[in-house]
């Protein structure tokens, strides 16, 4: 166990022995840390906090600190992160709003500088956030999804899988998987093909994919009739159709349809829904 004499470690702390503490930094008695963790110069990490294995904290990262939300009441709350996370300098964790109540990281991820998971969210494996990415409290993150720096995640909206969200856009539907999106007002800019192909996606699924992207967004079908076509096609076995198809019927704050070929003098929400 390497403790810097100037970390302060609380009692009740579970921490591995073969974590890493630096100077400065402030271990809360209800955290358990596991094996491998590097935890940098002043990282304060509180509340009822779990973190895996071999998770890097860069100094100055706060986990567990109280909701940003006016309900919370101080009952028991948590934060579970998974293994081989890279949590880059000033990064922000809170706790779950609702006793007994989780906010979840899983496994791999990259958090650049100055991000923010809020209360309730629950972000995937293999994630990327850019320098100042901000969610809103109960957002869900899809596995391997890439947002661009200073994008706002407007609460409860869910990020579909293998997406990816330009920076500095506002967010305030859902994004289904796959595709790329940028703006304020944001619009879908395209199919996320390149994070298709590095993360692996077999190439005829990528086919699959690109089909569906054509139905949803280069057609004059609105959401219900392209859910229509696409259900009566063989790609709906493909099991990353299948994926996209339960996203959209699963979505309660209405999906990104508008793309940036969407003629200007058409509603704002017309392409939405």
């Amino acid at each position: 166990m390497s403790f810097h004499p100037n970390a302060i470690v609380a009692h009740g702390a579970k921490v591995h022995p073969s974590v890493e503490v630096g100077p400065f930094a402030v271990i809360g008695s209800n955290v358990t840390i596991g094996a491998g963790c590097v935890i940098g110069a002043g990282c304060h990490l509180e509340g009822w906090t779990t973190l895996g294995s071999g998770n890097k904290l860069s100094p100055h990262v706060v986990i567990g600190c109280p909701p940003q939300d006016l309900k919370y009441d101080g009952n028991p709350s948590y934060i579970q992160i998974g293994n081989n996370n890279n949590f880059r300098e000033f990064s922000t964790v809170h706790l779950a709003e609702g006793a007994g109540l989780v906010t979840t990281v899983g496994d791999g991820n990259l958090f650049m500088a100055y991000t923010h998971i809020a209360h309730n969210c629950h972000v995937g494996s293999c994630v990327i956030f850019a320098n100042c990415v901000t969610l809103a409290g109960h957002v869900h993150v899809g596995d391997k999804a890439v947002l661009g720096g200073f994008a706002g995640i407007h609460q409860f909206v869910h990020v579909g899988a293998y997406s990816m969200i330009g920076g500095m856009s506002k967010i305030t539907k859902d994004v289904p998987p796959y595709i790329k999106i940028d703006g304020n007002p944001a619009r879908v800019i395209g199919l996320n093909s390149v994070g298709l192909k590095r993360n692996g996606v077999p190439k005829e699924s990528i086919e699959h994919i690109r089909h569906v992207y054509k139905i949803f967004y280069r057609s004059q079908f609105n959401v219900r009739q392209a859910m229509a076509e696409l259900e009566r096609m063989p790609e709906v076995k493909d099991p990353f159709v299948i994926d996209f198809l339960a996203f959209v019927k699963e979505s309660k704050r209405g999906i990104y349809k508008r793309t940036r070929d969407t003629p200007a003098d058409k509603p704002a929400d017309a392409g939405d829904v």
